[in-house]
């Protein structure tokens, strides 16, 4: 899920007079269920306060001075952990309230997800990004946001009581690392990027092998028809709802995966044309009109499919025939049919 741009006034005139930790704690604890929910590191630095607590010192000192002693530990302060995922620099944040087992737990979970959504793209999204996790109540992943500004951040409420067994089952987190890869979108194309991101996760999840083949086909199969135009719907750039926005995109995913294997002969499909919007500086940082996205995928695996597609879909409801296509590719019947029209397609989506 994408979420609407934070507001900073506040962040930046706290962080003008206090160290960014106090700043940071201050957000977490006033403005819990607000947008802005985390500092970003910039906004310390801007304000002359270092992140690092044993780089601080002393308010007016001349470099030559020596360090102030370390604050006092503080139980309200946000723990705040380095992580590396390939080459990018993920700043994963707990919200107080985790106990160190499960803190080692999500530190896993994050870097799996990430190892994940790399295997996808060719490297992790962003050089950046931001990761805030905070407790709730229960188990399990209760769901997630992705935000552009001031930085790029991805805020993920997790129960206290959540299981190793409910982390390797989680697609919530691989999700929200997706969105990080597709430029902004008017809201109104919402769709192309809640498609994508809930298209990706299953692909993603598959390929790195935390989930069967026949379990994704399964669980597409059972989801995609959520995505087919009702009564009453216009096409994807006209019908918000729930099932259009994130199965109907879905739907268009799939079909453009399939078609864009079918016209390579299996060489490129959804996935190079995607690493082709990242190589051309495409990413959740910058906002791009979706004919620019669709067009700079095209591209990069020399076809016309995507935009195509999206010209036949944005408009009208355009029902996909999706019985058709799970014959085609051998995925009806709870078994993936090796001799199916489509099973090369089928298998190089997930492979």
């Amino acid at each position: 899920m994408t979420g609407k741009p934070r507001r900073v006034a506040m962040a930046m005139a706290m962080a003008a007079t206090r160290p960014a930790k106090v700043a940071r704690r201050a957000l977490l604890a006033g403005m819990a269920g607000g947008p802005l929910l985390a500092l970003p590191r910039w906004a310390g630095a801007q304000a002359g306060a270092a992140v690092n607590a044993a780089a601080d010192t002393a308010v007016g000192a001349s470099p030559a001075s020596a360090p102030a002693p370390p604050p006092a530990p503080d139980a309200d302060a946000p723990l705040i952990e380095a992580l590396a995922i390939g080459r990018s620099a993920i700043e994963l944040q707990f919200a107080p309230g985790f106990e160190p087992q499960l803190q080692a737990q999500a530190r896993a979970w994050v870097l799996r997800s990430g190892a994940a959504v790399r295997g996808y793209f060719g490297s992790f999204p962003v050089a950046q990004a931001e990761i805030l996790l905070t407790p709730v109540e229960g188990a399990g992943v209760r769901g997630g946001v992705t935000y552009a500004e001031p930085s790029l951040l991805i805020r993920i409420h997790l129960g206290r009581e959540t299981t190793q067994a409910q982390f390797l089952d989680d697609w919530i987190m691989v999700h929200e690392m997706v969105h990080l890869a597709i430029p902004r979108v008017p809201r109104s194309q919402n769709w192309l990027h809640e498609g994508i991101a809930t298209y990706v996760e299953g692909v993603a999840r598959g390929r790195a092998g935390w989930v069967a083949p026949a379990t994704v086909w399964r669980d597409w199969v059972t989801a995609m028809p959520k995505g087919q135009p009702q009564d009453g719907d216009a096409g994807l750039d006209h019908t918000p709802t729930w099932g259009r926005t994130y199965w109907g995109g879905a739907m268009f995913c799939l079909l453009a995966d399939v078609e864009l294997l079918k016209r390579s002969g299996g060489r490129a499909g959804l996935q190079q044309a995607l690493q082709g919007v990242l190589a051309a500086g495409g990413h959740y940082g910058v906002a791009w009109p979706v004919d620019r996205i669709l067009a700079t995928a095209d591209k990069a695996v020399g076809q016309t499919t995507l935009i195509e597609i999206y010209t036949l879909m944005k408009d009208a409801p355009a029902p996909a025939d999706l019985a058709r296509l799970w014959q085609e590719l051998g995925v009806l019947g709870g078994t993936l049919n090796d001799d199916a029209p489509l099973a090369a397609v089928r298998r190089a989506i997930l492979s």
